[in-house]
């Protein structure tokens, strides 16, 4: 079975993906997230650091759902290879689980200056182990996901956010560091959506289709800045090894 970064490798005739965020837009429960987990696994086992920031899910939550794939965190935990930013428990609970290793509020401003932080310091960083720079979609020192955008975009005044993300992009794009960030279809108006994507450096589109008593998933690359890439729609399945792209 190939792997998810093996299977974006081929979809862009091994140019990888390009520098700045890549928008996951589809409906909840399509597999966006675990696409993230699966990816940012294959990237830490290649040497690369990965920077999430969770909107929806608690940091504990990230990573039981990881392990059920086989995805255990706890090694990368111990080696600050993996870093979770908590934007969730402050605004659920009023605390944070995760005291030590981050939190955020939902402030789009708040956020970049963090995450702004977190690109230098990557950028500064000596390389990472072996394959760091090559492998896992063509990942560098570090993997940026950010999980969800629809959150802020609920709790915040949609063009902050919209400003918010492009500036992300921009940097992470100064920065040459790839990532990925999750939006829910459907629960936002199309020109928002049209922004975001605008905004970014590339687009992975998902959908699910009743076929008679069957639900068929299907992603396609709908736009890669800079990138040769197929964009017709491909059929992927959630196993329990996490996604299996056909390509």
């Amino acid at each position: 079975m190939n792997s998810l970064s093996q299977a974006v490798d081929a979809l862009t005739f091994s140019e990888s993906l390009p520098d700045g965020l890549t928008i996951l837009s589809g409906e909840s429960g399509c597999g966006k997230t675990i696409f993230c987990q699966q990816f940012a696994h294959e990237a830490l086992e290649k040497g690369s650091r990965v920077l999430w920031i969770t909107t929806e899910e608690l940091p504990s939550n990230l990573r039981a759902g990881m392990e059920r794939f086989g995805w255990g965190t706890s090694k990368y935990d111990s080696l600050g290879k993996l870093t979770i930013l908590d934007a969730v428990s402050p605004a659920r609970l009023g605390l944070s689980e995760n005291i030590g290793r981050g939190t955020l509020g939902l402030d789009p401003t708040g956020m970049l200056i963090v995450l702004s932080e977190q690109l230098r310091s990557a950028d500064s960083a000596p390389n990472g182990g072996p394959g760091s720079s090559s492998g896992s979609g063509g990942i560098g020192k570090l993997l940026l996901i950010f999980d969800s955008i629809s959150r802020l975009l609920l709790s915040c005044d949609s063009k902050s956010v919209i400003d918010f993300v492009s500036c992300l992009s921009s940097r992470m794009e100064n920065y040459r560091i790839k990532g990925f960030a999750t939006i829910s279809e459907g629960a936002h108006d199309e020109r928002t959506l049209n922004a975001l994507r605008f905004s970014c450096a590339g687009t992975i589109r998902f959908r699910v289709k009743e076929q008679g008593d069957e639900r068929v998933r299907q992603l396609r690359l709908e736009t890669m800045r800079g990138r040769k890439h197929m964009d017709s729609w491909k059929s992927y399945a959630i196993t329990d090894h996490g996604l299996e792209v056909r390509v």
